[in-house]
């Protein structure tokens, strides 16, 4: 029985996904700043401290570290956090492997938002990383998981808009289609790279069952914001008749943010593919069914 470490495991994807591995007959251990019950290991990155008790046992880690994209303006400041939540934390991560000498392989979540503007190209793992805040942040994300490059093998998966019944982005979408009021983003024709959180688990599993390495694209399928917006009204039985909100509106509420809403992006998951890995959840419309049930 393998013993996995996940470092950010106390949140939507880390909650689930201990689950699943659970099921699948790991033993899992959680990193958490705060005193828990047994199967959590107290750390604290920016004091770089750790309780080491148990690092010894680890076979696996799986690396979700990292603040919340969309959950406050991008000040100076939040970008910072942005980037150290991610990348000091790593860094402090990787200090700890010399806990960890039954230590066999790495792999952590990084971000599809990495190509820079949608243009016609449908981008693959080998793409080069855009020019803005986000393509950098996520580089200097994936240059930090590196690090453990000398040590075992590293896989990176970029993940899309993770869509879940339990929290995250999707609870938020689905409040204005709640009360009839739903409607597309900018220009509605922006991509929508997404993927269910089952899939998304059950590829992280993937990738430690098969010694996955290197980057992959982590999205079941991009789906034009429009299109996206009609099924999800037409799943929860509302209307759907607004007119699409624009660009300037929303980035007088989200500022520099709004480019999670309206920059789109065209990605191949072919990769993960040619791997054997199957997605359960392709279309977008069973996908909702299957989360408002």
């Amino acid at each position: 029985m393998k013993t996995v470490l996940i470092a950010g495991g106390t949140g939507l994807i880390g909650r689930k996904l201990t689950s699943v591995l659970k099921e699948r007959g790991f033993k899992v251990y959680k990193l958490t700043r705060k005193a828990k019950k047994r199967g959590y290991i107290n750390w604290n990155p920016e004091l770089q401290t750790v309780d080491t008790k148990n690092l010894e046992r680890i076979n696996i880690i799986i690396n979700l570290l990292g603040a919340n994209i969309a959950e406050k303006k991008w000040t100076e400041a939040r970008k910072q956090e942005l980037i150290s939540s991610r990348v000091n934390t790593t860094i402090f991560l990787r200090k700890l492997t010399t806990n960890m000498p039954k230590l066999e392989y790495y792999i952590s979540a990084s971000g599809i938002n990495c190509y820079g503007p949608e243009s016609e190209t449908v981008h693959i793992e080998t793409d080069n990383f855009g020019s803005d805040f986000l393509s950098q942040l996520v580089k200097k994300w994936e240059e930090s998981s590196e690090l453990f490059s000398d040590l075992v093998p590293v896989a990176k998966l970029r993940i899309a808009m993770v869509l879940s019944k339990d929290g995250g982005a999707f609870q938020k979408i689905k409040l204005p289609f709640k009360l009839g009021l739903g409607a597309a983003f900018g220009s509605g024709k922006q991509h929508m790279p997404w993927i269910h959180v089952d899939d998304l688990c059950r590829m992280f599993v993937f990738g430690i069952e098969n010694n996955l390495q290197g980057t992959y694209n982590a999205f079941s399928a991009c789906t034009p914001n429009i299109d996206f917006s009609r099924a999800l009204a037409k799943a929860m039985k509302r209307p759907f008749f607004m007119p699409r909100i624009s660009e300037k509106l929303l980035r007088f509420f989200l500022g520099e943010r709004v480019i999670l809403l309206t920059e789109g992006i065209k990605v191949s998951n072919q990769k993960i593919l040619n791997e054997g890995f199957t997605f359960q959840h392709k279309n977008i419309s069973s996908t909702f069914k299957h989360l408002l049930k």
